[in-house]
């Protein structure tokens, strides 16, 4: 329909076929045998897939090693990080874990009791045992991309964007909407990538800290790291499964407290999500979803990525027409390198991703000079 193109949000089960894929490939030839590799694999993908502006930015050893933009993007600058933000989300629920403000198995019916009470109870009465670990692992029940590209939730959007503004955190109403329609699932059954679940860990933080979500995460999560972060100005409404806003080199600096020998969030914490039990994402049970993370065992550690995109064109918006188009894509390989690419316009699941995904890490391999 003219003007009601709606959302796409980063897939996470495809890349279960990507990194398994990515332990069989060779360095190419031609690649630098310096971090300048990375640059060279970005210009190609995107002089192939059309895309405009992009940036590389890569992290070794606590300190950058190596960025590179095209079309006039800017390696330093923040970016809208889309679904990139999960891992933020889940670093902040990480942190009520760690200080037993939250456990993994604590039921929706405790945690958002005041916002139940305020708003009425969801119309499926299994969402009131849906635990936390269950909406940080897409295992909640929810519809999600896995049916029809979350086709319910972005109507639910685009309605609501008639009469409210994105350039503001999502107000109690979008998750109230979210939580009239029936599961798709049963809770604990099955992955099923979703941004309703993250939707409600929004809630979920705010209720149990008095405190927005915003606010809080900034405090528990980014300022201990001596790093910034905020809501992507036009785009506020995306909040805990979205709304993110960053630079690439503070980004991968926050993506250093999922590493396995980080203790910050915890051990408790760490020892859950590098645990594959409950969490499994690929029909091999090498790849499993944590805290708003892919994970993969890789040698003594894991490696650990995520894609993000966002595409919306809405007109007769409250805020006017609404468009936006981009992938992001953050990786943490089990040594501690990582990298961090921003791109526009969207470029789809399936072979240009991979594409992306193995040139990364290929150039990754073919560097054998740091400094």
């Amino acid at each position: 329909m003219q003007g009601r193109e709606f959302i796409f949000l980063g897939g996470a089960a495809l890349l279960a076929t990507i990194v398994v894929a990515n332990a069989q490939l060779s360095p190419p030839t031609l690649l630098p045998e310096t971090p300048e590799a990375f640059g060279t694999v970005l210009n190609a993908w995107a002089a192939k897939y059309h895309v405009e502006r992009a940036l590389v930015v890569v992290r070794r050893n606590g300190k950058i090693v190596y960025q590179s933009t095209l079309g006039g993007a800017n390696a330093s600058a923040p970016v809208h990080l889309a679904s990139l933000s999960k891992a933020i989300t889940g670093a902040c629920v990480a942190t009520l874990i760690r200080d037993r403000k939250l456990a993994f198995e604590t039921p929706l019916s405790r945690i958002l009791a005041k916002f139940f009470a305020a708003y009425g109870k969801p119309s499926d009465p299994r969402v009131a045992d849906v635990t936390v670990a269950q909406l940080l692992t897409h295992r909640a029940g929810f519809s999600g991309n896995a049916d029809n590209n979350d086709a319910d939730a972005a109507r639910e959007l685009a309605a609501y964007l008639k009469q409210n503004s994105a350039r503001q955190p999502p107000n109690p109403r979008l998750l109230v909407a979210a939580f009239k329609r029936p599961l798709a699932h049963q809770p604990g059954s099955e992955f099923v990538y979703s941004n309703t679940g993250y939707l409600a860990l929004g809630a979920v933080v705010e209720e149990a800290t008095g405190k927005p979500y915003l606010s809080y995460c900034r405090e528990a999560v980014l300022t201990p790291l001596g790093i910034t972060g905020d809501f992507e100005p036009d785009w506020q409404v995306m909040g805990a499964y979205g709304g993110w806003r960053m630079a690439g080199e503070a980004y991968l600096q926050m993506l250093d407290l999922f590493a396995p020998d980080d203790r910050r969030l915890g051990s408790e914490v760490k020892s859950w999500m590098l645990s594959p039990e409950g969490k499994t994402v690929s029909g091999d049970g090498q790849v499993w979803y944590g805290l708003g993370t892919n994970v993969r065992k890789a040698g003594a550690g894991a490696n650990l990525w995520h894609w993000g995109a966002w595409r919306f064109n809405l007109t007769g918006a409250k805020d006017g027409t609404l468009r936006s188009s981009f992938v992001t894509f953050a990786v943490r390989e089990n040594s501690g390198t990582s990298w961090f690419v921003h791109a526009t316009p969207r470029v789809e699941e399936g072979p240009a991703r991979l594409e992306l995904d193995r040139g990364l890490f290929s150039a990754f391999r073919a560097v054998r000079r740091w400094n």
